[in-house]
């Protein structure tokens, strides 16, 4: 029994507080399975012909004064021949929200699902919505779906589409070098993109000052897309062009290069800045062509490699993953990162290609490091990120330690 409606909610205790809240939350089940009973009888009678409306969602809408879209759910759910759903919400036992998932997948079966096999969705369906959210009703709800529209396939046509996959991806590129992009996947890439999405695109934990990712879904979701590429083309078995292995060949001016300013050609098209360049050189196979005033190549330097698999191997145990502070991504996803960059922009011969010079950063943190005012260093065998100025005036050393293993009981 509830507690009494005259109570004010402040004077509840914590366990008649949630009692309340429980009681409450059945009895608008209850009332909504009412509601559904009404609007089934109404349209059965053809009642909104005869109040002169089109039909009964849009007598709904006007009486009712709910959404066109809330009107079209509410009639889909009161006339849908579902009694075990209909009989859970009567009982409170599950709300208006599993109604809906419920309602929506099975009242969409194909004519080729027989009433047994319905009858026997609507259960584990409603079984489920005793247990789970909606957002779970819902991803069950697509995998019944899915698997209707497998099996309504003709068997040869699924071979067909299996043997030449439906996949496009269609792109233009901007005149500031951007690009933008639309496609298709077939079902199998469209599930292997969405789980890589899933673990590469989730929102990063708060920073030290507890403010949340700033980034949306959409800004999230690019960033994996650049991770996935980032690692492709680092793939020992990546296709070659012409003879080798990504090769990118940097143009710039000799005074340019004097002076460490001004602008570079990647492959003769592409601009980009000094500072970029040397982001680039830190995981890339670079051919650095010097050019003087009157265009002709002074030097075309022989490819690096930064790291080899040895090192890269070592860096994986060393530093575990992604050296920034706030980073969880594994060894996988990172590439060495030079702390004494190897085009080094004081002069001189810039950083040398060894264990103690390099870092393990994801796409995404080597950006912050080469353009977000962080420098780096290594102590004690540990990288080390010193934060800008304006973050931390004392610019206190931050280091990685979401890599760590969990403390055990000793023995």
């Amino acid at each position: 029994m509830g507690i009494p409606d005259q109570v004010p909610e402040w004077r509840l205790s914590e366990e008649e507080l949630t009692a309340e809240l429980l009681t409450t939350e059945r009895e608008l089940c209850r009332v909504y399975a009412r509601m559904l009973s009404l609007v089934g009888e109404v349209d059965q009678r053809g009642v909104a012909a005869g109040k002169g409306f089109r039909s009964t969602q849009v007598m709904l809408v006007r009486s009712l004064r709910v959404s066109p879209k809330e009107a079209n759910a509410r009639v889909t759910q009161a006339t849908a021949v579902l009694p075990v759903m209909r009989n859970a919400l009567a009982t409170g036992d599950i709300n208006r929200e599993h109604a809906h998932e419920i309602a929506y997948v099975l009242t969409r079966a194909p004519d080729s699902v027989t009433p047994e096999e319905l009858a026997a969705n609507e259960i584990t369906l409603v079984e489920l919505a005793h247990e789970a959210p909606p957002t779970t009703l819902r991803k069950v709800g697509q995998r019944i779906q899915a698997y209707w529209d497998f099996d309504s396939v003709d068997p040869d046509k699924r071979e067909q589409d299996l043997a030449r996959p439906l996949r496009e991806f269609r792109y233009t590129r901007t005149r500031d070098g951007r690009m933008k992009y639309t496609g298709e996947f077939d079902p199998d890439t469209a599930t292997l993109a969405e789980q890589l999405f899933t673990v590469l695109a989730k929102p990063d934990p708060a920073d030290s000052f507890g403010n949340p990712d700033p980034r949306t879904r959409a800004q999230r979701q690019g960033d994996a897309v650049a991770a996935v590429f980032d690692l492709a083309a680092r793939a020992p078995d990546l296709p070659v062009k012409a003879g080798e292995r990504a090769v990118a060949t940097i143009t710039i001016e000799l005074k340019d290069l004097e002076r460490r300013a001004g602008t570079v050609m990647l492959d003769g098209h592409d601009p980009m800045t000094v500072s970029q360049l040397r982001r680039l050189c830190c995981d890339a196979k670079v051919l650095p062509a010097v050019l003087n005033g009157a265009g002709e190549v002074l030097d075309l330097g022989r490819a690096v490699r930064t790291a080899t698999p040895a090192q890269r191997r070592a860096l994986a145990v060393r530093d575990k993953g992604c050296t920034a502070p706030w980073c969880t991504r594994g060894p996988k996803w990172t590439t060495p990162h030079h702390i004494e960059y190897w085009t080094n922009p004081h002069g001189g011969p810039g950083g040398p290609t060894d264990i103690g010079n390099m870092a393990l950063m994801c796409d995404r943190d080597h950006l912050l490091a080469h353009h977000g005012g962080w420098d780096i260093r290594l102590r004690n065998g540990v990288v080390e990120w010193i934060p800008p100025a304006w973050l931390d005036p004392q610019r206190r050393p931050r280091r990685n330690t979401a890599h760590n293993p969990p403390h055990t009981r000793a023995a």
